[in-house]
């Protein structure tokens, strides 16, 4: 069960990731969420360091897909400008949307990641195909009982985590 909500790698944001170190690991596709992964529940629109991030990333070469459990409204008005590869409503942990985007992007499982801020929906969905797994600090804390409930219950998996890669120094969020 463990296997399932562990991440590869945690980071503060997402622009603490060190997109060229995947590269060099064949990274070449990155499935993205949106709500408190690239910006908050509350903006709208991408934010100008969201903007160069996204086109920083396409200049070096990676195909960039959207993946979001929101509607397809709030993705879309996000993806306005960026026009990539998106999937709202994605149900995740489901993996439809997840198995959607890789074909998509055209390219091998092995090839692709996926960056979020959930264990529950993003990490387990990206598990569940097996494609590198990717946690960041949610942007900003959500103050409904149900989002509560769901970091407190990521805690021990986020503590195994740690203690597995204490020798390696990871960064605690």
């Amino acid at each position: 069960m463990f296997k399932y909500f562990m991440p590869d790698e945690v980071f503060e944001t997402v622009y603490d990731i060190d997109f060229n170190a995947y590269k060099e690991k064949k990274i070449r596709g990155i499935i993205f969420d949106i709500d408190n992964t690239l910006v908050s529940y509350k903006q709208e629109k991408p934010t100008e360091k969201v903007k160069i991030l996204m086109e920083k990333l396409k200049n070096n070469g990676f195909v960039i897909c959207f993946v979001s459990n929101n509607k397809k409204s709030r993705v879309d008005i996000f993806n306005e400008e960026f026009k990539f590869f998106s999937f709202p409503k994605a149900g995740k942990p489901g993996i439809k949307y997840i198995k959607k985007a890789l074909e998509v992007m055209n390219l091998p499982k092995e090839n692709v990641m996926l960056v979020g801020d959930q264990l529950f929906t993003d990490v387990a969905a990206a598990k569940r195909v097996n494609i590198t797994a990717v946690l960041v600090k949610p942007i900003e804390p959500v103050e409904t009982l149900f989002f509560k409930f769901k970091r407190v219950m990521e805690k021990p998996f986020l503590k195994r985590y740690y203690r597995r890669l204490d020798k390696k120094n990871a960064k605690k969020i």
